[in-house]
């Protein structure tokens, strides 16, 4: 049930003792909408995007709120080089696994450096402080095999109060001594994160007929962390937990969200009657609109109770594989498809 749809009244309550959550966004390339952004006006979005081009045309008419450096990010300040690939969106400061890359279809050209260059890089610890930034609330990254080393380098970012982090991560090293998903996710449980969802992207080889079906090789994807609750009660950061919250709830983990909220009512951080009372209204409202959004499940029981349980299997079988097999057969046929 997509808690968007009830937004503009169960949430309220709680959005309104949050004056502004800061999104940061490293490769920011293509990023001029977002869903947070719609669904929480006092969202602020930073993002960093190197290619100038392409900041140029960022920068040229941005939404409200939306701010853009041209900027590269990585684990300190230093100068490196940048690897500009054939399509850019896969350019990256590390140099790309070509002869891993051109075992799968449609890959390996795109990966193709065009040019280097040299470039100054930036830690989130030392640029963001010095641009009046001095909290994250969620960090998005997608930066082509160095996102551990920007996670690195904004470890104080990271002790402190950011409730959520979204990363592309690897599975097989498809840049050059890259860091891989264990990497990425044993660093940040250090820091109280848990993975929370990933969504999984898979390549066919160049060998395999056009139009047969395979399941490819899973080679990539987009993890969410988001923060232990218990961690932030441990540090008393109450308006971490109300952000956290608000987040869990806009990206659909609702139980998640329910049980922040419940923690807080329980008094794991101290809160001022006008809080409480914010918060226990959320809680009521919120598990009114989940009841509402599951009426169907409730429609369900009852044709199961009057002896149609056995029809209604098949029906929904049959219509999951039909759909499993549509969306599959129409994808997989793809150079790469996301599971």
């Amino acid at each position: 049930m997509p808690i968007l749809k009830y937004r503009t009244r169960t949430l309220v309550p709680i959005s309104a003792l949050v004056s502004e959550i800061t999104y940061v966004m490293c490769g920011a390339r293509g990023e001029t909408s977002n869903r947070l952004m719609r669904a929480l006006p006092q969202m602020k979005f930073i993002g960093f995007e190197p290619d100038a081009e392409e900041h140029a045309r960022l920068s040229a008419r941005p939404a409200r709120g939306f701010t853009y450096f041209p900027v590269a990010v990585g684990g300190r300040d230093e100068r490196r080089t940048f690897y500009v690939t054939r399509n850019p969106a896969c350019s990256s400061l590390l140099q790309p696994n070509q002869a891993f890359y051109s075992r799968f279809k449609d890959s390996g050209p795109v990966v193709e450096v065009v040019r280097e260059e040299p470039i100054d890089i930036v830690s989130l610890d030392s640029f963001l402080p010095t641009s009046g930034v001095n909290r994250i609330d969620f960090l998005d990254l997608d930066t082509q095999g160095t996102e551990l080393e920007i996670l690195q380098g904004a470890q104080s970012f990271l002790s402190s109060e950011i409730v959520g982090v979204r990363c592309e991560v690897e599975f097989s090293p498809l840049y050059q001594e890259q860091p891989l998903f264990g990497d990425v996710d044993a660093y940040l449980r250090k820091f109280g994160f848990m993975l929370f969802d990933l969504g999984r992207i898979r390549n066919r080889r160049t060998n395999f007929p056009p139009h047969a079906l395979t399941r490819g090789q899973l080679l990539w994807g987009d993890a969410l962390f988001l923060r232990d609750h218990a961690w932030l009660s441990g540090r008393s950061s109450k308006m971490a937990l109300f952000r956290l919250c608000l987040l869990a709830a806009h990206f659909q983990f609702h139980d998640y969200a329910l049980e922040v909220l419940d923690s807080l009512l329980a008094g794991s951080v101290a809160l001022t009657p006008e809080e409480r009372a914010g918060l226990a209204a959320t809680r009521h409202q919120y598990l009114e609109d989940l009841r509402r959004g599951a009426r169907w499940i409730d429609l369900l029981y009852g044709l199961e109770a009057i002896g149609l349980r056995r029809p209604i299997k098949l029906v929904g079988r049959l219509a999951t594989q039909l759909g499993d097999r549509l969306r599959k057969d129409r994808t997989m046929v793809e150079y790469n498809w996301t599971d």
